[in-house]
């Protein structure tokens, strides 16, 4: 039986991800070439970037030069939201977003 690359793993988190920001942004699309440098994150909207990572642990966390490769690669004054999705190996799902980003989320949601 054939291994799967980290490409297949990933996809399926891709997919379900991708789904969930199209009920939002019809228009969300996979990046092209995603992981060759060639877009921003793995999935691109008209209002974030977002980066998929699945990892074989149970615990997840973020290596701080993916995070700021993610986050200094977008255009300058863009108002997308920059979060990566992650999933463990019991298939929890979670999503990690600046601090500041939460912020203004909860306070558009209340206003």
């Amino acid at each position: 039986m054939k291994n799967k690359t980290t490409k297949e793993i990933g996809a399926k988190l891709e997919q379900y991800v991708l789904a969930k920001v199209k009920e939002i942004d019809p228009n969300a699309r996979l990046s092209r070439g995603s992981g060759c440098g060639n877009d921003i994150g793995d999935i691109t909207s008209m209002i974030l970037y977002c980066e998929c990572k699945k990892r074989n642990t149970e615990s997840i966390s973020i290596k701080e030069s993916v995070w700021n490769h993610l986050n200094y690669n977008h255009p300058i004054n863009t108002e997308k939201l920059t979060i990566m999705a992650l999933e463990n190996k019991n298939n929890k799902r979670f999503i990690v977003l600046d601090l500041e980003d939460f912020f203004k989320i909860l306070k558009k949601y209340y206003e």
